[in-house]
């Protein structure tokens, strides 16, 4: 048997290298499918099928906190769990149906080695978090209930890398006392390495002694995890979890939410960080393969047209036909297993470069990265096996198809097999036509997408602004303490050399959290509906608008007379004005407004009418327009401002300085500066590298296709050798030739466009939530996708078509 097979691939070689552009072709093409999808399962088993990276990761669950039906407002801090929720009712109810309840937040700190400060993230854990994960340090010990109490010596657990990175890995670290930010902390130990839990964390402190007894708590939010008791089902937690009381768990207090808490898996906290991009990935990957696995029966289809007056002679002269199915399956194997292993190295360099993404970097902890493994390999040799059988039915059914007779008296295949096999060319064609539309039309919305984000009007001007911000210590958040601060920074902000104008924003609640605020106008007594005011507020200190490039349309800016003793004053934007006071000025009236919880509503005139802008929305490209409220800082002061200094120059060169200037006058606390311009251009990059990956692999489908067309066009002219040489003896000239090809290869194009298009506009559903100034139906891309296939494709088919009209009629005729 060895001996037979041995044979047979030493036979397909010879006859694979016989073909070279054949095998090139086929094996590149291949390739190309395979590496993408083995790229896709990877992703897709990172975080979706993979076990977690945790003992026990079937039984752990993640718990949120949502409003109850009917109440007002949505998930607050991205569904999280209160504080005030996790210790009043998590850690002190018994749930049967969990062994194990733990929290944790992240955060930066400053970490002082002597040098400048370090900026360094960490969590801020329940000291049975590392129990709950089943993970022991490699020194030391972790945190323990005794850590987690007020008037403990503050203590805490260092990552491995940042032990080795910081710490030349000192066996002595443990008992030794650390700086983080203000605050001395004693290493007690230090943790596996390749444990960093989710967000790259380097340390972790204890949650009770972060909090400061004297202001409101520092930490608003836990995310909550916790494991099922053995035996216990996620339908029995969820059962348990209703029959808490929703008053119970917003707390008391007019300002609180009615709340209940829901369950899940904790793989869904992971899973739906980048759900949209994996699946959209793989559904691209998918088209993909299908064009490729088309394209390559297309090509081995014409191979084996070609080779049946061969297969004829070899019967003819006693050769089996299982003979010849084995050979021509041989050389399927060898285009397989080639295509695979190029399929590998391609899939490990798309993984390496998917990894180092921004858009696909996600909520994960270490073990769900996307890498080429075992699992990955083996769904890439099982891949190539069914690819290879499949295609191994081509040849074969031409090879036991064939008429001996027929093909040896004429020397061309018979009519009925010639016409069979191009109308399965042309499904093929048609096929990879229609998928390549697909992805181009996801393609041209992307880019379209694109464009619009790069000409959008943010309202101001971000060029030459650097945005810093400082964290002040906990015992600073009372306004007696963070205003002098802020007013100092502010003034020697404005002393720096090439600084232009410099000013103080900061967000301002109103209403209570997880409600839409009331807001009232004059003379009304419903407030206005949920959809016409915003969810906070601004507060800006003079000059704020004018340092941003920010049009006062009526009115006037905030001055040094608007103080907290003052009359109150708001400024708002023309979107609110335009409709609260539709066809009136908005200058002078009031509106009540809640701002801090539990407060009684307060009254702001408004005294000025600014611009639309998203000077202030995270989301600086993508953020929605809508109502903004502006207040005097001295009058809404908060003890986490954000500075904005206008540069006479390059804003760069003021980075360093703002830096100095802020670890200067809040020492020993992590401290952030960036220019307004980055922002616009890292949200920008995130949809330029999504349109990006959609086009790539749109152009590689197309010109798979493209591949299939000209196969198809060749084929086609090599069996009507003999009509077109008639023809070009009856007079037939030779633009009348081409036009005959062309006209085959259109009719191709418009039906692939015809079925294409109308699914596009199906398919492309999973992308619209990221279409941004266009929409899934945007007739100028449909109509762009269809002429630019149109014309790629008749480009294509030229060569054969130029070859048609070359056809010399005297030996077509001899033929």
């Amino acid at each position: 048997m060895s001996m037979f097979l041995h044979f047979d691939l030493r036979t397909a070689l010879r006859a694979l290298a016989r073909s070279p552009g054949f095998l090139v072709t086929a094996v590149l093409s291949l390739a190309i499918a395979i590496g993408a999808s083995a790229a896709a399962f990877s992703v897709l088993d990172a975080v979706r099928l993979r076990a977690l990276p945790f003992p026990d990761g079937d039984r752990l669950v993640v718990l949120s906190e949502v409003p109850l039906e009917g109440s007002p407002g949505g998930c607050r801090t991205a569904c999280d769990v209160s504080y005030e929720t996790y210790a009043n009712v998590l850690r002190t109810t018994p749930l049967h149906s969990l062994d194990l309840v733990a929290g944790y937040t992240g955060g930066g700190k400053a970490l002082n080695l002597g040098g400048d400060p370090i900026l360094v993230f960490g969590g801020v854990v329940s000291p049975n978090l590392f129990d709950l994960l089943q993970v022991r340090p490699v020194l030391g010990r972790s945190l323990t209930p005794e850590d987690d109490r007020l008037g403990v010596p503050t203590v805490v657990v260092l990552s491995h890398e940042l032990w080795t990175s910081r710490f030349e890995a000192d066996p002595r670290i443990v008992g030794r006392s650390i700086r983080l930010s203000d605050t001395d902390y004693t290493v007690v130990g230090v943790m596996p390495s390749g444990f960093n839990h989710e967000v790259q964390s380097q340390f972790w402190l204890p949650v009770v002694p972060t909090l400061d007894p004297s202001t409101r708590p520092s930490i608003r939010s836990l995310t909550v995890i916790g494991r099922l008791t053995p035996g216990m089902s996620l339908a029995q937690l969820r059962g348990e979890l209703a029959t808490l009381d929703g008053a119970v768990i917003a707390g008391t207090g007019k300002d609180r939410t009615p709340m209940k808490l829901e369950a899940a898996p904790l793989r869904t906290r992971y899973s739906e960080s980048t759900q949209a991009h994996d699946l959209i990935f793989a559904a691209i990957v998918g088209c993909i393969l299908l064009i490729a696995v088309a394209n390559l029966a297309n090509l081995v289809l014409v191979r084996s047209l070609h080779q049946q007056r061969e297969f004829a002679i070899r019967s003819a002269l006693g050769a089996r036909s299982g003979r010849i199915v084995r050979e021509q399956f041989a050389q399927q194997v060898v285009i397989v297993l080639s295509a695979a292993v190029l399929g590998m190295v391609l899939s490990a360099w798309l993984l390496s470069r998917l990894g180092s993404l921004d858009t696909m970097r996600s909520l994960r902890p270490s073990g769900m990265e996307y890498r080429l493994d075992a699992r990955v390999i083996g769904f890439t040799v099982l891949l190539a096996l069914g690819i290879g059988a499949l295609l191994s039915l081509v040849p074969s059914r031409v090879a036991s198809r064939t008429d001996v007779q027929g093909v040896l008296r004429d020397g061309a295949p018979t009519t009925t097999g010639g016409r069979r096999g191009i109308r399965l060319q042309q499904v093929f064609v048609v096929a990879q036509i229609t998928l390549a539309v697909i992805l181009l039309t996801g393609a041209g919305l992307m880019a379209r997408t694109v464009v619009r984000l790069s000409r959008v009007d943010l309202g101001f001007d971000p060029e030459r602004l650097v945005e810093g911000s400082p964290s002040f210590p906990h015992p600073w958040r009372v306004k007696e303490r963070f205003l002098p601060v802020t007013r100092q920074i502010t003034a020697e902000l404005l002393q720096l050399p090439g600084v232009e104008s410099a000013a103080v924003r900061s967000t301002v609640a109103l209403g209570p959290r997880g409600a839409s605020p009331r807001v009232v106008l004059e003379g009304q007594a419903e407030p206005l509906p949920p959809g016409l005011v915003p969810s906070s507020g601004f507060a800006v200190t003079p000059g704020y608008f004018g340092a941003l490039d920010i049009r006062v349309l009526r009115g006037r800016d905030f001055d040094s007379h608007d103080l907290e003793h003052t009359q109150p004053v708001a400024i708002i934007n023309d979107w609110a004005a335009r409709r609260w006071w539709p066809g009136d000025d908005a200058l002078g009236r009031t509106f009540r407004v809640d701002t801090l919880p539990g407060a009684p509503p307060l009254t702001l005139t408004v005294v000025g009418v600014v611009a639309d802008n998203k000077a202030a929305q995270q989301n600086l490209l993508l953020a929605d327009e809508g109502a903004e409220i502006y207040r005097p800082y001295e009058q809404a002061p908060s003890a986490f401002p954000a500075f904005v200094i206008r540069a006479s120059g390059s804003p760069a060169a003021l980075l360093r300085p703002t830096r100095e200037l802020l670890a200067r006058l809040v020492p020993d606390r992590p401290v952030f500066a960036t220019r307004s311009s980055e922002r616009v251009d890292d949200q920008l990059s995130g949809v330029r590298v999504n349109a990006l990956q959609i086009l790539g692999f749109a152009l590689v489908g197309l010109g798979l296709a493209l591949m299939g067309i000209y196969g198809v066009l060749s084929y086609t002219v090599g069996r009507r050798t003999q009509e077109l040489g008639v023809r070009g003896a009856l007079g037939a000239t030779r633009g009348r030739l081409t036009a005959l090809v062309l006209v085959d290869a259109a009719r191709l194009t418009a039906i692939g466009l015809a079925i294409g298009l109308p699914l596009a506009s199906v398919a492309i559903r999973p992308i619209e939530s990221g279409l941004h100034g266009t929409s899934r139906t945007d007739p100028l891309v449909y109509v762009a996708v269809g002429a630019v296939v149109m014309l790629v494709t008749l480009t294509a088919s030229l060569l054969p078509a130029r070859r048609a009209s070359r056809v010399d009629p005297i030996v077509a005729l001899r033929a």
